[in-house]
């Protein structure tokens, strides 16, 4: 019997430093895929960091690009214009003009027309103590006498 116990724990023996090689071995081949993710991730993060500036300088193009269509000047040798001024007066073309520059102020994008509240007093667009809030006032007042 003592020679099956002293060959029972060899082999236990055998087949535990059989394990422990199999954990180091697996825990290498772990410690390698980890770092391998590890300098992936790094990558990853400097591709984004790079994209993420690319973006920035893109915006500010568009953003640079979008003032300069809105600060658009119009050209005063113009030939439709000239041809405006000599048939129907520097009024008319001056009219044309300042509607041009607005166009390009409000609305650059497209230049169609978008209705605002004008200050034909002052010559300007109304701010919103002259025009749009006694509008409003008076389009309220305008419903409640409908109701009643």
């Amino acid at each position: 019997m003592k020679t099956f116990t002293e060959g029972y724990k060899k082999l236990l023996k055998d087949k535990d430093e059989e394990l422990e090689k199999m954990f180091k071995d697996t825990n290498e081949e772990l410690k390698e895929a980890i770092e391998k993710e590890r300098s992936e991730f790094e990558d990853l993060e400097y591709i984004n960091l790079a994209l993420c500036i690319k973006l920035r300088q893109t915006n500010d193009e568009i953003q640079e690009a979008h003032h300069e269509l809105i600060t658009e000047v119009v050209d005063e040798e113009d030939e439709k214009l000239r041809n405006l001024s000599e048939e129907w007066g520097e009024d008319a073309k001056n009219a044309v003009k300042t509607a041009l520059e607005e166009m390009n102020e409000f609305n650059a994008s497209g230049r169609f027309v978008v209705p605002i509240l004008w200050n034909f007093e002052h010559g300007r667009r109304a701010t919103l103590k002259e025009g749009i809030i006694p509008h409003v006032k008076h389009q309220i007042n305008n419903l409640k006498r409908k109701r009643t």
